[in-house]
């Protein structure tokens, strides 16, 4: 049997959408998966032991049509007796819709009845014990394996050429006798990072707290909205920084991740990454991500910050997309300070090894 899993658009959602893989060759292991992803992903997926062959969605198809077009049709010719559309948007549909299968996998819509054999509907609520995007991703396989899916851990693979590299470059440059922690600094974009002043207090406590050696993690482009972050540090902080262990690129990240003992800081692909490698997490929210859709808290393992806790009225009757607005999420991060988690924060650094 041959399977086709569709999952475009961010790390996080390629990663858990791993589990799809990773349950059907749990049930079956004879059955061969392919995996649509986007190119700035493919390292979440480098040496996945249920991924059988990764296909490129290439960026450039956003500009490309031509090239979409071809991308598309070229699958008329694959043939596969499953079909599983994880994203759910334009291009996965296109794809699913020419896509040569008997069986076709995807998320309820009004207008995917025709698309889908199988329009699977949303869970919309959890009991806290696995967060909706998880529940979500389990529920596609119901056609293909009922009710059989029993893995709910989704991984990274590091090569043993890579750990023994990164060890080395860590016995260079930490000459601390305890492991770094990495600071999640910037978020995917504006509306998803905590404000500096915030942030850096955070920081600060961090290092008071625990006197461990301090990692940055953030996109070239980001370095003057980090140094500018620098400079609100306090000296000994700054200190503490180990500018030579800045990842440079995403697999370097999950490289330097695996050698730290947590990671602290802007909720995204970043925080997702060090769960997939099982480390703790310190994650803060932005306002307009829905909680119950992206965490499971375990406490002093994997803990989240979010408005709501603190300030549900703000949320009563108001549709999250309307806070989309810079000006709206700003206000909104504002009232989220360090204060109302500081005793939270506290009690995750302490458990801390």
């Amino acid at each position: 049997m041959k399977v086709l899993v569709i999952q475009q658009k961010m790390i996080g959602d390629v990663l858990l959408s791993t589990l799809i893989c990773k349950n059907i060759k749990i049930w079956n292991p004879t059955f061969k998966i392919d995996f649509v992803a986007n190119r700035h992903t493919l390292d979440v997926l480098e040496n996945n032991p249920y991924i059988d062959n990764i296909i490129v969605f290439d960026d450039s198809f956003k500009n490309n049509k031509w090239g979409l077009i071809k991308f598309i049709l070229s699958f008329r010719k694959k043939k596969y007796d499953y079909v599983i559309d994880a994203y759910g948007k334009l291009e996965s549909i296109l794809l699913t819709i020419f896509t040569a299968s008997p069986v076709k996998i995807g998320y309820f819509k009004f207008y995917t009845s025709w698309i889908y054999n199988y329009p699977i509907r949303r869970i919309k609520s959890s009991d806290g014990k696995l967060h909706l995007s998880i529940l979500n991703r389990l529920n596609l396989l119901g056609p293909i394996m009922g009710n059989l899916a029993s893995s709910t851990d989704f991984n990274i693979y590091l090569s043993k050429k890579e750990e023994k590299e990164i060890s080395l470059k860590f016995d260079r440059f930490v000459m601390s006798d305890k492991k770094p922690i990495m600071i999640s600094a910037m978020g995917s974009d504006k509306n998803k990072t905590y404000p500096f002043k915030y942030l850096a207090q955070l920081i600060d406590f961090t290092f008071e707290i625990t006197k461990a050696p301090l990692i940055f993690n953030y996109m070239p482009s980001q370095k003057k909205e980090i140094d500018r972050l620098f400079m609100m540090l306090k000296t000994n902080t700054r200190g503490a920084i180990i500018k030579k262990l800045t990842p440079n690129s995403l697999r370097d990240y999950m490289l330097t991740v695996s050698k730290c003992q947590a990671v602290i800081g802007n909720e995204g692909g970043a925080i997702n990454i060090a769960k997939a490698l099982s480390k703790p997490t310190f994650a803060i929210f932005s306002p307009i991500i829905n909680l119950s859709g992206w965490h499971t808290e375990i406490e002093n393992k994997n803990v989240a910050i979010h408005l709501k806790d603190y300030f549900p009225k703000e949320f009563n009757n108001r549709d999250r997309i309307k806070f989309k607005k810079i000006k709206q999420v700003s206000t909104l991060y504002l009232k989220l300070d360090p204060k109302l988690f500081k005793q939270k924060l506290l009690s995750f650094l302490k458990e801390l090894k």
